[in-house]
């Protein structure tokens, strides 16, 4: 049989990445900030406690990595038929050092896991038990499929790379959903362990991404702005919270728990303490927006230095899993 080698040339680059996300950033961020609630509501809705489901995720993650170096890859379908998955000998320290969890906190949620039955562990060796029982991924594949879908037809458009166009990324996905799965995890434990170290909690990161979902819907949906502002990955943050703060409303605790189900007692604290980060401000009304570069310039410079180095490493992992699509 004739094997088809890859044409390196054809490879996707990173500038050409860069290209086509900063020409249209409003509509990638925007598809972007769906796929990451649409992640956060998952992951809390499956133990509502997304640190249990980080750990449960690196776990995973951690056997599609001995998958791929060993060119072992499984489909969605195959993975969700398999009642387990065996996790590589691991230690609790490694866990603790990858995740920057405490010892402590480590040791309490894998035995929270094993008592359940979602894991079960055996000294070192651990499996995961009925893997999709907690969360079956189909919507975070429908979305992040819609994401480079957006991107392909820009460098269509750009570069006229027509052959990326044309591809069902949703079916790429599920056929090697172990591989392209690893590229996309990698990325995504990363920017959580940075959101956490940024916003003290997944939970504080996760209210704070519900109001800037709901700002970038606000955006969207004003004429003006998006006919007299050149938005640029540089610009994005400043526009997109001047424009909510004093052209349209934040959100109330009650519709940030409907939104993302935590308790709204919970909400409430929380968003006391994204207040007292100065992350988050109250009006009159008792709504919550992203803070803006006029009531705190020293807060906002760094709410816009995480959102570029976010938009650095996604940008990083889209042109890595397009090329794998493209091999």
């Amino acid at each position: 049989m004739k094997i088809q080698k890859p044409i390196i040339s054809d490879l996707i680059t990173a500038n050409q990445i860069n290209k086509s996300c900063s020409d249209d950033i409003k509509n990638f961020t925007e598809i972007f900030f769906q796929l990451e609630f649409t992640w956060m509501k998952n992951a809390y809705n499956a133990f509502k406690d997304i640190d249990k489901y980080v750990i449960l995720l690196f776990l995973i993650n951690k056997t599609f990595r001995a998958y791929k170096e060993h060119f072992y890859t499984l489909s969605f379908e195959d993975l969700m038929n398999n009642k387990t998955i065996e996790i590589e000998k691991i230690s609790i320290i490694e866990i603790v050092n990858e995740l920057s969890i405490t010892k402590e906190t480590v040791r309490r949620k894998l035995n929270e896991l094993n008592k359940s039955g979602v894991i079960k562990r055996d000294k070192k060796k651990i499996s995961v038990i009925n893997p999709f029982n907690n969360q079956k991924p189909i919507n975070n594949i429908l979305e992040l499929s819609k994401l480079l879908t957006y991107v392909s037809q820009r460098l269509g458009k750009m570069y006229n790379l027509n052959n990326l166009v044309s591809k069902n990324y949703y079916n790429l996905i599920k056929k090697n959903y172990t591989l392209h799965w690893h590229t996309f995890l990698n990325f995504q434990l990363q920017y959580y362990l940075r959101m956490k170290k940024n916003f003290g909690t997944f939970e504080n990161f996760y209210i704070f991404g519900t109001c800037a979902v709901n700002q970038s819907y606000n955006l969207k949906n004003s004429y003006k702005i998006n006919n007299a502002v050149s938005l640029n990955v540089n610009n994005y943050a400043k526009v997109v919270t001047d424009h909510t703060k004093y052209k349209s409303n934040g959100l109330n605790p009650t519709t940030i728990s409907e939104l993302t189900n935590i308790p709204r007692a919970s909400v409430i604290r929380k968003l006391k303490e994204l207040l007292n980060q100065k992350f988050l401000v109250k009006n009159k009304q008792n709504l919550y927006s992203i803070i803006s570069m006029r009531e705190n310039p020293n807060k906002f410079l760094k709410i816009g230095n995480i959102f570029q180095e976010n938009q650095a490493s996604l940008r990083s992992c889209l042109k890595d899993l397009l090329n794998l699509t493209n091999i």
